[in-house]
């Protein structure tokens, strides 16, 4: 592609072939519950290339994500009554980002939205070397006695470090400020949030291009790529006033939304 590759300045329907990717690190600041439906089980990964890793599949950092972009539009007062999983308004900034099926959202439209943002599991640094056992045990407040021990809890150990990609189709300044500051409010992850899995997200650095040119597989094996990498983000001299941006993105996105319908 020899036209120089920008964000756009509006939102359309139709994809336009742009794809902003946006590394970061997160890095545990607690032990954490990453796992599957069962419960003893901590997720990992064995790659051929890469040995024994821990991994947080992309389909539960997204849902986290999501719903800090739902949380925080709705403190703006941008529709205060959009929810997961059936409750989607399919015309607000979150549903833009995230996508939705028009049949299952309480919208009932005839349209459904594709995601624009694209993801992949994060992979852990270094190889697994420790998961940490806790018991979870009742005390009985009358006699102090545990009785029998409920369950052994696993953990992904405090410290440990995962390399993530999240791509963005069709870029705004304005999205892509939305999507990048939630991802540096992502502060805790994983199951039982409420006592476990304190994180830090780290934005490392973009790709902006015609295609996805990094994957976490790579960069997990080979580093972050210099060539196509650029570590200063503050080039895309994103907007710092994030209402501001969910107020833009949310104007526009009506009259899209409008010009669609009235078609």
């Amino acid at each position: 592609m020899n036209k120089e590759i920008r964000l756009f300045d509006d939102i359309q329907i139709l994809s336009r072939g742009v794809y902003l990717q946006v590394g970061f690190e997160l890095k545990l600041l607690d032990d954490t519950i990453i796992r599957s439906n069962e419960p003893e089980e901590v997720l990992s990964y064995t790659y051929e290339e890469l040995g024994d890793r821990f991994i947080i599949p992309w389909r539960k950092f997204k849902g986290k994500l999501r719903r800090l972009v739902m949380e925080q539009q709705r403190y703006f007062g941008i529709a205060t009554d959009c929810s997961l999983k059936d409750n989607l308004c399919l015309s607000c900034p979150a549903c833009l980002l995230f996508g939705g099926t028009g049949e299952t959202s309480k919208a009932k439209v005839n349209y459904n939205l594709l995601s624009r943002v694209l993801g992949e599991t994060l992979i852990s640094e270094d190889e697994v070397k420790d998961i940490k056992s806790y018991t979870a045990n009742a005390v009985d407040e009358i006699n102090l006695s545990t009785g029998q021990a409920l369950m052994n809890i696993l953990t992904v150990p405090a410290e440990t470090k995962f390399i993530g990609i999240v791509t963005l189709r069709d870029p705004t300044p304005e999205l892509t400020a939305i999507l990048i500051d939630n991802l540096k409010r992502l502060n805790r992850i994983g199951a039982s949030t409420r006592e476990w899995g304190k994180c830090r997200v780290s934005i490392v650095g973009y790709n902006l291009h015609d295609r996805e040119n990094i994957s976490v597989y790579e960069i997990a094996k080979n580093g972050w790529p210099k060539d196509i990498f650029d570590k200063d983000i503050a080039k895309l001299n994103l907007p710092t006033d994030i209402e501001q941006c969910y107020r833009k993105v949310n104007e526009q996105f009506q009259r899209v939304i409008k010009e669609y319908l009235e078609k």
